[in-house]
């Protein structure tokens, strides 16, 4: 079977290592090796696909961009992880192991979704190894997405949810195409996105989805410390305006820098080339300031 990663090419090295926390990790990089480092978090089922348009552009800026595919996604290691699914924390802490496992101390952290709640707890747990913290399209809490809760129990009628087809070990091919749609304007990338969510194991839906869920920085956003940046865009359905006010209001121990990407959607990285080159910008731009 032809592999996701073969949908679309990419002037980026992939390599693997194993890590202390018991898996092998697959990742992606790109720019110059003396180039600041700068770590890019996907989203939760979007492997490396998420940073292709984008990792190329910020290496052209001077940046040595590391992609990683976190446990569950793409060629990375997809263990069982018990009925609590790959928690936050457990998505942390590999982060941290693979920093260390390729030398390096310190990054600039952006993360997209999923990927923004892990840098969350990056800073959090070590933020003097962080240089920046920009989150893209993220919350406090998962609790209040009516859409993440729909992916994980379904409708209980035209969709079954994450433990819904057992029987058939295979999410419906309705559903993966409507979880990949996109405007993007390559061909090759979205059919890269696709392929990526059809090759995933069954299992793994639920053991992300389920950890991802479970995420509530409620109590220590104040905690957050350092430079850290906040983009959204304006039609994000899964963490809408109201989780971004909530975000805003908790991030109260940073230097925090907002941002409003108009017309964007929850993957607004993606959507477009004047999108994207928004968020590159804007990613480039905050860094550069500190």
């Amino acid at each position: 079977m032809k592999s996701y990663a073969d949908y679309i090419q990419v002037p980026w090295t992939e390599k693997f290592v194993s890590l202390p926390t018991g898996i092998q990790m697959c990742y992606c990089v790109c720019g110059p090796e003396d180039g600041v480092p700068l770590l890019l978090i996907h989203g939760v089922t979007d492997g490396r696909i998420s940073w292709t348009q984008v990792a190329p552009m910020l290496a052209k800026l001077g940046y040595r961009v590391y992609v990683p595919e976190y446990r569950g996604n793409g060629k990375t290691d997809k263990p069982d992880p018990g009925p609590g699914g790959y928690s936050v924390e457990t998505h942390r802490d590999d982060m941290f192991a693979f920093m260390d496992a390729v030398g390096v101390e310190k990054a600039h952290v952006a993360g997209h979704s999923l990927g923004s709640l892990i840098a969350h707890l990056m800073n959090l747990k070590a933020p003097e190894r962080l240089l920046s913290t920009t989150l893209l399209e993220s919350t406090v809490c998962c609790a209040t997405s009516e859409v993440l809760k729909w992916a994980h129990d379904g409708d209980g009628k035209e969709y079954l949810g994450v433990s819904g087809y057992d029987a058939e070990q295979k999410m419906p091919e309705s559903f993966l195409q409507g979880w990949a749609d996109t405007s993007n304007d390559s061909a090759d990338f979205r059919e890269a996105t696709l392929e990526h969510v059809r090759q995933m194991p069954y299992p793994v839906w639920n053991w992300l989805i389920t950890g991802l869920n479970a995420f509530d920085n409620r109590e220590n956003i104040g905690k957050v410390s350092g430079r850290v940046q906040v983009i959204w865009a304006s039609k994000d359905d899964i963490f809408p305006a109201a989780d971004q006010e909530a975000l805003k209001a908790g991030l109260t121990g940073c230097d925090l820098t907002c941002k409003v990407i108009e017309g964007g959607s929850h993957n607004v990285h993606w959507d477009s080339p004047e999108t994207r080159e928004t968020f590159v910008k804007m990613l480039d731009e905050f860094i550069k300031a500190g």
